[in-house]
């Protein structure tokens, strides 16, 4: 299962203080960047799982819907040094790790003493989360993507309660068509048609900028729709049904038109 580093995944209040604190490790040129910021209960299994009942090197003692990940209200921060990942904490660089984590306490965000990369929010408990308790000022990213998560999730130990407040789909008006005259794709009377333009291919990443994961490689001629813009990227949808796939550079998309 794949990390997520998606911002809109985190409750904004904490993202709030994410950003601020990705804002200070660059003027402090501290190389650290978000290896993982939500975790979906599935991936949190499959961590735990690892040295004990899956081959591999114990790395987590948090069982699904047991580690703040699952909440949107902690991240793991790595080191990404010459485009690698590093948990090096050796000389010089376990320096870097102290200076993050101070910078982090301005930020009202909270290290754990067995687990470097990771910082989470302060002022809440879990077993607070894991009854429904959850911080105040939620918005819809963050409120869907905890809906979906315990939607999904079977066994055991059981899923939060749902987030309160989520947007509930009013019903349609009596003189709604229905059957295939109701079929008609709205998401493309938005979107846009481009073509790759890059020889070696274009990087699909997670996010507006190159510090975010490669998803995939579009390869060169390739047709995506194009939803919308932040800045000189372009949110990309690969299957034209109106759903961000990922975003890419607009300078090698070129429009079609007609």
């Amino acid at each position: 299962m794949s990390r997520d580093t998606s911002m809109a995944h985190l409750h904004p209040v904490f993202r709030h203080k994410v950003e601020l604190l990705l804002q200070e490790l660059l003027k402090a040129q501290l190389p650290f960047r978000i290896f993982e910021g939500f975790r979906s209960p599935q991936r949190q299994r499959q961590l735990y799982s690892q040295g004990r009942s899956a081959p591999g090197a114990r790395v987590t003692n948090a069982d699904a819907w047991s580690s703040m990940h699952q909440f949107g209200v902690a991240a793991d921060f790595v080191l990404y040094i010459d485009g690698r990942w590093s948990w090096d904490d050796s000389g010089e660089r376990k320096k870097w790790w102290q200076q993050l984590h101070k910078l982090a306490d301005k930020q009202e965000l909270k290290p754990l003493s067995w687990e470097l990369p990771h910082l989470q929010m302060r002022g809440i408990e879990l077993a607070q989360l894991q009854r429904g308790d959850y911080p105040a000022n939620g918005d819809s990213d963050w409120a869907e993507n905890m809906q979906q998560a315990i939607s999904n999730w079977q066994g055991l130990p059981a899923a939060p309660p749902l987030p309160s407040g989520l947007p509930v789909r009013p019903p349609l008006p009596a003189e709604a068509p229905t059957g295939n005259a109701a079929s008609i794709n709205l998401a493309n009377l938005s979107a846009s048609k481009a073509q790759v333009i890059a020889r070696d291919g274009l990087r699909l990443r997670a996010g507006p900028g190159t510090s975010f994961d490669i998803k995939t490689t579009l390869v060169n001629g390739q047709q995506v729709f194009v939803l919308g813009q932040s800045g000189d990227w372009s949110q990309v949808d690969l299957q034209g049904d109106g759903l961000v796939d990922g975003y890419s550079h607009s300078g090698f998309l070129q429009p079609l038109t007609g």
